[in-house]
C-alpha cells in the first residue's frame, strides 16, 4: 500500500524556510529536492535517498541506503 503525502502551506512554509537556510549557507540544492525535504520534514518521516546533498539539511532525517 503507498500513502500520498499533501503539499499544502506548511509545505510551503518549510520550503521557505530550508531555501533561505540553504542561500545563506550558499549551499543550494535543486529546487525539486527542496520540495521533497519539506515535505519529508512536515510529516516527520525519514527521507531513503542517496543524493548526498540533502545532507546540505541538517534537520533533515535522511537514510542512505
Amino acid at each position: 500500500s503507498n500513502t500520498v503525502l499533501g503539499c499544502d502551506s506548511e509545505t510551503a512554509r518549510l520550503y521557505g524556510e530550508i531555501k533561505s537556510t540553504l542561500s545563506n549557507k550558499g549551499r543550494p540544492i535543486p529546487e525539486n529536492d527542496i520540495w521533497i525535504a519539506a515535505i519529508t520534514m512536515q510529516y516527520n518521516v525519514v527521507l531513503v535517498s542517496r543524493d548526498a546533498h540533502f545532507g546540505e539539511i541538517d534537520t533533515l532525517k535522511v537514510e542512505v541506503w
